[in-house]
């Protein structure tokens, strides 16, 4: 369930943009139902009508529901029939099929104390619609969330030229952004959780089978979305929740999970949701993850690593008298076995898509359950200070110590092998430390401040899955 504000002062527009958007819905066929409250006899714009009459969106009924009262606060009498009939009505909806839209219209002083609509409300979010549009004078915001028991994902300030066509893109679009925050949370608590333990025990080969995963869902995520090139949110969901992530390396998995996701997308966007688009895609993401290794490798120690490895080609050929391909040829067989492993498996799984297995069912339900997150925000000095814990873990040095020891033998000088460990040192210090000042949190608010509100969206949802912390009430951006 999408949760929008549509917020403004007394006679800003906020029941007319909703009419509005109740009639659009049913053009469009969406299953739409709720109420409007319709002003009538309005003297002054900026103060309330004299009275406000229920329309039920579905059927048209009106009933009167509150007359003004200047002795009273808020300065209206209530109409008890027209609340009980709403509770009715209430109850009935919950027991009828998924709604695409609930327009509720609007939640006032009343409400803010909890009376009025709030009665009700624990039963209409039963009914589970997905979309939920309340209309909330501006001022009364954070007092009606509060009373609502949840943050409203999106608010849009009915004033705006753009607020119809804003609200009509949330019902329209939300489906993709909601699957693309579930499968996220899905991918990065399986990272987090399976990919952490197999790192930490270094099981071979075990970039092969996480990078399959990562294909698998990316496939099963976008077979359903609108617009397929969402997917590639799935995957920068994945790794923002691994930067939240207080265990293990971030700067490898994060890397990995996002050029992956990319690359998915770039061959399925190019070659269509088909049998070629899928399988390149699927190539392409088990490719990244055997050359990601080589590059980094080559980043952080520079030539010395591929004079490394023909070393070691040289030292085989003369012992075992045979003849080997060059280095080049070796690490293009290498990647392209494992892109080949992974298009297999993803394409076997896109020919029976229709049958989700079982498995990958508990992984979605279950989200980002039983991890611990690191929250709290970073700042310059800790993302020093864990750069340089990074640059101690076995995962840095192995590498650099082996290629160290190869070069010396080789006939290096120690100055050369020196000069390894301080480029290694040094680049993998600056990269280390840059990763850990990504900020998942803060990258939702700027997408909420710059109105991409998808992404925001997906990302909150994906982070919701895994805690009650979210972003914060007055962190809530206002569509302009």
């Amino acid at each position: 369930m999408i949760l929008v504000a549509v917020t403004g002062p007394i006679g800003s527009g906020k029941t007319t943009l909703l009419t509005l958007l109740a009639e659009w819905a049913k053009e469009k066929q969406k299953p739409v139902d709720g109420f409007l409250a319709v002003a009538r006899k309005r003297g002054n714009t900026y103060r309330g009508a004299v009275t406000y009459v229920l329309r039920w969106i579905s059927s048209g009924r009106e009933l009167i529901f509150a007359e003004r009262d200047d002795f009273r606060y808020p300065p209206y009498r209530f109409n008890k029939e027209a609340i009980e009939e709403a509770e009715g009505w209430a109850r009935e909806l919950a027991l009828k099929s998924q709604l695409s839209l609930l327009i509720l219209d609007e939640f006032g002083p009343l409400e803010a104390q909890g009376s009025g609509h709030m009665r009700y409300w624990q039963i209409l979010r039963a009914a589970n619609p997905e979309v939920v549009a309340i209309s909330v004078r501006d001022t009364l915001v954070e007092k009606i969330q509060s009373r609502l028991g949840l943050p409203f994902d999106i608010i849009i300030d009915a004033t705006s030229p753009k607020a119809l066509h804003r609200l009509r893109a949330v019902v329209d679009q939300h489906s993709d952004w909601v699957r693309a925050g579930q499968f996220g949370a899905t991918a990065g608590g399986f990272e987090a959780t399976v990919g952490s333990t197999l790192h930490g025990a270094n099981v071979p080969m075990r970039g092969l089978f996480l990078s399959t995963v990562q294909s698998l869902l990316m496939m099963y995520a976008g077979d359903r979305m609108r617009v397929r090139s969402r997917v590639v949110w799935v995957p920068f969901i994945s790794a923002g929740l691994k930067a939240l992530s207080p265990s293990g390396s971030r700067l490898r998995p994060m890397l990995a999970i996002s050029i992956q996701g990319i690359l998915f997308n770039l061959a399925t966007s190019v070659l269509g949701w088909n049998v070629g688009g899928i399988f390149i895609g699927g190539w392409l993401v088990g490719a990244w993850a055997a050359s990601q290794g080589i590059l980094l490798q080559y980043l952080f120690i520079g030539a010395g690593y591929f004079q490394a490895i023909d070393t070691v080609i040289r030292w085989l050929v003369e012992r075992l008298q045979m003849t080997l391909p060059g280095v080049t040829i070796l690490i293009l067989l290498w990647i392209s076995f494992w892109g080949i492993i992974s298009a297999v498996v993803t394409l076997y799984a896109w020919l029976r898509r229709h049958n989700l297995p079982n498995r990958l069912s508990v992984l979605l339900s279950k989200g980002t359950q039983g991890m611990v997150w690191n929250v709290a925000k970073p700042t310059f000095t800790s993302a020093i200070r864990h750069g340089a814990h990074d640059l101690v873990r076995p995962f840095f040095w192995v590498p650099v110590l082996i290629v160290a020891t190869i070069v010396l033998t080789a006939g290096s000088s120690w100055e050369g092998v020196m000069w390894i460990a301080v480029r290694a040192v040094s680049v993998g210090w600056v990269f280390f430390s840059a990763v850990r000042m990504i900020d998942p949190l803060t990258l939702v608010r700027w997408f909420k401040r710059k109105g991409l509100w998808g992404p925001a969206l997906a990302f909150s949802r994906a982070f919701r899955r895994q805690s009650d912390k979210i972003p914060s009430e007055k962190e809530n951006h206002v569509e302009s």
